[in-house]
Formats: C-alpha cells, sequence, structure tokens
C-alpha cells in the first residue's frame, strides 16, 4: 500500500536549474527566487512594459511522466480558471499563463508560467520568526483577511483544499490573500471532491478518517 508520503514523493517533480535574473518570459523580467514547492519555483519579477511589480511561479514540465504531466496540467487548469472567476481583495490574482521559451535551458523549455500578485511574506515566513508562543503582529487583521476571503470563496461554490500558512500571502500594503488555488474545487451541493494531494499537516481530519477507518 502507497503512504502519503511515498504519494506525494511520486507527484513531486524533479528539481531544475533555475532561471537567471533578468530572463524574460513574454513581457516580464524575473528576478530572484522567492519560494520553491514540490512542483516549481516562485520568483520575483517586473512588467518590461511599465515595471509593475509581480510574482511568477514556474511550473517545468519536461522532466514529467504521463501521469504526472496530466496532474500538473489539472492543477494548472484550475487555479486558472478559479483566478479568472475570482474578484476580491483578499485573493490573490493570476493576471498571465506563459510559456517559458528557454532552449538554452533544456529542463525549463515550455515550462508553463503564472503570473500573479507580488506579496512581501508569507504567513508562515512570520510564524517563523515570531517567538515560539508569542504574539504576532496584526494577527487580528491576518485572521480577518483569511476568513474574509474564505467567505467569498464558499459563497462562490468554491473551497480552497489547501489552506496553511504558507498559502496565506502578505503584500506591501497590507493586504492579506489566500494564494495556490491548484487545489480548489466547486462545491457539489454541500460537498466538493478534492484530489489525492495536499500537505499533510494541514489536511482536515475527515482525509485521515477516512484511510484509517477511524
Amino acid at each position: 500500500m502507497t503512504t502519503p508520503e511515498e504519494r506525494d514523493d511520486e507527484l513531486e517533480a524533479p528539481r531544475p536549474p533555475g532561471l537567471p535574473e533578468g530572463f524574460r518570459i513574454e513581457g516580464w523580467e524575473v528576478g530572484t527566487v522567492i519560494g520553491s514547492g514540490g512542483w516549481g519555483t516562485v520568483y520575483e519579477a517586473r512588467a518590461v512594459a511599465d515595471g509593475t511589480p509581480a510574482a511568477v511561479k514556474v511550473l517545468p514540465t519536461g522532466a514529467l511522466g504521463p501521469g504526472q504531466r496530466a496532474a500538473l496540467g489539472e492543477l494548472v487548469a484550475r487555479e486558472v480558471r478559479f483566478s479568472a472567476e475570482a474578484d476580491h481583495p483578499h485573493l490573490v490574482r493570476t493576471h498571465a499563463v506563459c510559456t517559458v521559451e528557454a532552449p538554452e535551458l533544456p529542463a525549463l523549455d515550455g515550462a508553463i508560467a503564472l503570473v500573479m500578485d507580488r506579496a512581501e511574506a508569507s504567513l508562515k515566513d512570520v510564524l517563523d520568526a515570531a517567538e515560539a508562543g508569542g504574539p504576532i503582529a496584526d494577527a487580528d487583521r491576518v485572521l480577518r483577511g483569511v476568513a474574509a476571503g474564505l467567505a467569498h470563496m464558499h459563497d462562490a461554490g468554491w473551497v480552497h483544499g489547501d489552506l496553511k500558512p504558507a498559502n496565506v500571502l502578505l503584500g506591501p500594503g497590507g493586504e492579506v490573500w489566500l494564494a495556490d488555488f491548484g487545489l480548489a474545487a466547486e462545491l457539489d451541493g454541500t460537498h466538493a471532491h478534492l484530489p489525492p494531494l495536499g500537505t499533510l499537516d494541514h489536511l482536515p481530519p475527515e482525509w485521515w478518517s477516512q484511510r484509517t477507518g477511524t
């Protein structure tokens, strides 16, 4: 039987080399790496035309097997579809979906790039930097933002599917954004059917109970 940890390892794509600073993806120029995960890497970026700041999530596809490629395609399609429908100050926006053209970097050539709002930090960064058990500055404002974003999603018939501190982004002007909608799912009546993915430490109790019979 495959354990959740083994399943996560199977789904995680091999880590390719990074894009060099100054590399252009269509109308966007990438800078330094600001985050990474199992599927890809997030870079700070700016619009070439007017310098508008952004974040670019690069999701390589070249080293993926057919099943992984299909799963990644579903995640990207779900995130883009939700972002196109979402319109709320506490939900991060996806502004463009681009293709990386980098024949000199075969591992990244053809990768999918999502251009999004750029944050200064995540709630995980804040929690990691705080003294254990100590207060968090503006905690009430952050919680209100998270709750408002979730309420808007639920009213629109969606659930997030991967809510965790790393997916709560904090903007330069005090913005609080929910991010990473690759596992978001539409409600079917009172239920939503999520893929067997997610961050183990943040999965809901019913996910575990269905697998342990408790």
